[in-house]
């Protein structure tokens, strides 16, 4: 046998024996691994879309306030849309279609209407869904949207728009939007005051202007009425009294006015601006009979509005 490769058998036998009397050899090792994950930003949604009254009923000569209600969601949580971002509404005539095609208008399209928080329904952190409220008030001549307006198939909607810190975005409308009501009204110089005139004379050229402002939603004609004026247990007629729409003599006034309402074509067509009612002049004269007594004569002449059909 070869003397080298003797001795190197023996040094491997010595070596397992060693292994054999102190037991196997054992190494535990420890190591770390960092973990990274990005939360995407979610945009918030808006459900329970509301816009009350139902149907919405204006106000003659001033504005009637409408409320919007919302329910706004966000998964990063409602803290991100209340508190650094918005939540605004659009009111508008629902024919204008796309709230992105709806310029401001008092007729029809109020925007950047802003909603808030409603009773502490946010609770901050984890919370994801809360309700939100506005009001905006709608002038009185807002556009109709009823069956004898100008729009019978459209109603007034509210688009409501939740945005977050980082521009992200969810908008919803009302499911069951209302009508707008038609309302046809107006405002009248308080008092006609005929001054004296004599026994078988009338006014002439002198008229008694009454001036008629629409202060309703819709293009209006006039009816008009009046009583016989009285003076104690004296009388004088109401047909005594004549009007017309243009400036003339007592002769050449084109109406008689009749205890009896008489509509009068005059197309008073809707105010379109706040600030620039649109209004009418009527012309009045009267004439007294011989043999009237003498006192001071009074009554009441009632117009009213009607709808307008040209």
């Amino acid at each position: 046998m070869n003397p080298i490769f003797k001795i190197y058998a023996v040094s491997v036998v010595m070596a397992l024996g060693i292994l054999g009397a102190f037991g196997a050899l054992q190494f535990v090792l420890a190591d770390g691994s960092s973990t990274a994950v990005v939360v995407q930003n979610a945009a918030p949604s808006v459900s329970a879309v509301d816009l009350t009254a139902n149907p919405i009923t204006l106000t003659e000569n001033t504005s009637t306030t409408v409320t919007i209600t919302a329910t706004v969601t966000d998964s990063n949580g409602w803290d991100d849309v209340f508190t650094s971002g918005t939540i605004l509404a659009t009111v508008y005539r629902s024919g204008l279609a796309a709230t992105s095609s709806c310029s401001a208008d008092e007729n029809n399209c109020y925007r950047n209407v802003p909603l808030a928080e409603v009773g502490n329904t946010c609770t901050g952190g984890s919370d994801t869904t809360g309700d939100a409220s506005g009001t905006i008030p709608l002038w009185y001549f807002a556009e109709a949207t009823d069956a004898s307006s100008t729009y019978p198939t459209e109603t007034w909607q509210v688009a409501v728009t939740a945005r977050d810190a980082t521009g992200d975005s969810g908008t919803s409308t009302d499911s069951t939007p209302p009508e707008l009501n038609s309302l046809y009204a107006l405002n009248v110089t308080s008092a006609i005051n005929f001054g004296t005139v004599p026994p078988g004379t009338n006014t002439g050229a002198t008229n008694q202007p009454a001036t008629t402002t629409n202060t309703g939603n819709f293009k209006i004609d006039i009816e008009f009425s009046g009583t016989d004026m009285s003076s104690g247990g004296n009388t004088l007629t109401a047909a005594q009294q004549k009007y017309a729409t243009t400036s003339a003599t007592y002769a050449s006034l084109a109406y008689t006015l009749s205890t009896s309402p008489t509509s009068k074509d005059v197309n008073l067509t809707k105010t379109t601006a706040s600030g620039s009612p649109i209004a009418t002049t009527t012309y009045w004269g009267i004439a007294v009979p011989n043999g009237q007594a003498t006192g001071t004569y009074s009554g009441t002449n009632t117009f009213t509005a009607i709808f307008s059909s040209n």
